[in-house]
């Protein structure tokens, strides 16, 4: 379920992340019709792109919520 609720937050825009650890993983607005999309994961000073189902993952395993992002707040559209 929580895979479900994380996709449906990446694409409707929303950005996940650690405001203390500097790591974000969201989905560029150019990428939100894509098919399939690309999600940009940040962390220690780099980007990096990954697939929709790594970036869940990576919601998962970090324990990622929904955060402001420094440069985009919220959401990335």
């Amino acid at each position: 379920m929580i895979h479900k609720l994380a996709e449906s937050k990446l694409l409707s825009g929303y950005i996940y992340g650690d405001n203390h650890t500097g790591e974000y993983i969201y989905l560029p607005g150019s990428e939100i019709d894509s098919h399939p999309p690309v999600a940009v994961y940040e962390h220690d000073d780099t980007r990096e792109d990954v697939s929709l189902s790594a970036a869940l993952q990576i919601i998962e395993k970090r324990s990622l919520r929904l955060v402001s992002h420094p440069v985009f707040g919220p959401r990335t559209i």
